[in-house]
């Protein structure tokens, strides 16, 4: 503790008894880590203004193409600079700097809070990274070097944005929740290893929201604890042990339990995120906050009813820009079937089509996310408890949470008959929905586009309104879901094929990225050092 940084807990240290073991290991762990600041000192890089303003607005369209969540748009970025510069550059050399002064212009990053050294640094970084594709790529087979080249880049950003912004804060709570979960979750069929990597991996994407590509990169830190302080000459004698590391990650992300471990855990998140939003308002009242019963209730229903209020605004921006990710990547795909359709086949356009095509879709996803009503007070008193539970009790392998490979067993009869069912559901909801569009002379390629966007903005609203339950615990279905689900079901699924298949043809990204993204920033870079010149020229005179 060098002093510079406000402890979590003074020197009546002993008052933390009446937390639970895990609660008091969060509380060291918040405050070995905020007493870790990044060195700030130094020259920092300056980048012109004007610049600046042309790349953020760039960025804002680049980033409406590709629907991500917001905290994985630094990284993504990242790692769209590095790939497009090795294009040109394979070898990585001097990269650093123009990938921090993109990073400065689009306001990834704060103005003036990156140090003239941070250069050599992210330098360092890439160059490890690229030593480490070509040594595993030149001993593995041809058709694996892709899928290498895509693991370590990916890698090789995530570590960049640790060093860059670092989040101790976010790790702290990670490993919190894997630590109360790891005696709770019983994983049959698999062994203890496996098991704890899972629940480590469905932590990250229930309460973090990680992606694999960063999960990849925390899971080989764990394996290597100073990936960070390491260069490539440090790992000249590990290519081969990282190669083997990073297909056992990727198994295990893979891993078929994965998405209904990460479902369980999602469930009974909703504490852990209240207690998260606790620290970062009351950092320095954190301790004395879980101390006192009475503060942590009053600051639970506070964190609640602001959460609550912050869904529909939340809502609307996810919905908004869904519908501008649907149209700027999908509309492509679909207009490219339509027009010839009708102009080579058909002959003639139908606009009454082409008018429900073009209005219906943002309609529907406002009517989807209408009338999504935030929780109420009930379930506030439900996350009371739970935090109380969490905090103050020790773990005792109660709430249990058990999970297996193997199907359930059905009765062949009811197998067979639910998937009639199902069938007959499918059936019934496209059935009229072909009926509906014959009825308004829709063609085929318009019906086709019709029922394309109507699954995908379904699909979409669905993904949406999960957001807004995030900080729900355990919610009852109502007594018409079943029969809801029965007709939507058919329609979230081919939605999510579907946007899953044309995701990999987005060609507006791939337009972007390698035919405009490239001039554009080399304009930028123009600019920025005719602005420099300007500047030193300026100073000369004074």
């Amino acid at each position: 503790m060098d002093g510079k940084t406000r402890p979590l807990y003074n020197r009546h240290s002993c008052q933390l008894m009446n937390l639970s073991r895990l609660t008091r290991g969060l509380v060291a762990a918040l405050n070995h880590r905020s007493s870790i600041a990044p060195e700030q000192g130094g020259d920092k890089i300056v980048i012109s203004r004007t610049v600046s303003a042309m790349a953020v607005l760039y960025e804002r369209i680049r980033v409406a193409m590709e629907y991500k969540e917001e905290h994985i748009l630094r990284r993504s970025a990242i790692e769209r600079i590095i790939k497009r510069r090795l294009m040109l550059n394979e070898n990585g050399r001097n990269v650093s700097e123009h990938l921090l002064k993109e990073l400065l212009w689009a306001q990834y990053i704060p103005e003036n809070s990156i140090s003239i050294k941070m250069i050599s640094v992210v330098q360092k970084t890439i160059d490890k990274y690229i030593f480490l594709r070509n040594e595993i790529g030149r001993r593995r087979k041809s058709t694996l070097k892709g899928t290498i080249h895509e693991w370590l880049i990916s890698t090789c950003a995530a570590e960049i944005e640790e060093k860059l912004v670092p989040d101790t804060k976010r790790e702290a709570f990670i490993n919190f929740i894997f630590q109360y979960y790891r005696d709770k979750v019983f994983l049959k069929d698999e062994d203890d290893e496996t098991k704890e990597i899972q629940v480590y991996i469905a932590v990250h994407r229930a309460f973090a929201k990680s992606d694999n590509d960063l999960i990849r990169y925390e899971l080989l830190k764990l394996s290597y604890p100073d990936l960070l302080k390491k260069t490539w000459m440090d790992l000249n004698d590990e290519t081969s042990a990282i190669y083997t590391q990073l297909t056992d990650i990727n198994t295990h992300l893979s891993h078929e339990i994965g998405s209904k471990m990460t479902r369980a855990i999602k469930k009974e998140i909703a504490p852990f995120l209240i207690l998260q939003d606790i620290y970062e308002s009351k950092p320095d009242e954190f301790v004395s906050i879980l101390e006192d019963e009475k503060q942590l209730e009053h600051h639970v229903d506070v964190i609640c009813k602001k959460r609550y209020e912050e869904i529909g605004k939340k809502l609307a921006r996810a919905g908004v820009r869904s519908v501008i990710y649907i149209f700027l990547t999908k509309m492509v795909f679909a207009i490219g079937l339509e027009y010839p359709f009708d102009k080579y086949i058909v002959g003639e356009f139908n606009y009454i089509a082409l008018g429900i095509n073009t209005l219906f879709p943002p309609i529907l996803m406002a009517m989807a996310l209408a009338g999504n009503s935030p929780p109420g007070q009930d379930n506030t008193k439900r996350v009371i408890g739970r935090i109380k539970e969490i905090v103050y009790q020790e773990s005792t392998g109660d709430q249990r949470i058990s999970l297996t490979l193997k199907t359930p067993k059905m009765n062949p009869v009811l197998s067979i008959a639910f998937s009639i069912l199902y069938v007959v559901a499918f059936l019934l909801v496209f059935g009229s929905i072909v009926w509906l569009l014959t009825l308004l002379k829709f063609n085929l390629a318009s019906m086709a586009i019709f029922i394309f966007f109507v699954t995908v903005v379904v699909f979409f609203a669905y993904r949406v309104r999960q957001l807004g339950r995030e900080y729900i615990l355990r919610r009852r279905e109502s007594l018409l879901s079943p029969i809801v689900n029965f007709f939507l079901l058919p329609i979230l699924n081919v939605g999510k094929w579907l946007s899953n298949e044309v995701a990999k043809i987005n060609v507006l990204i791939a337009f972007f990225d390698f035919v405009i993204e490239a001039p554009f920033k080399a304009i930028f870079g123009i600019f920025e050092e005719w602005f420099s010149f300007m500047r030193s020229k300026k100073e000369e005179i004074i």
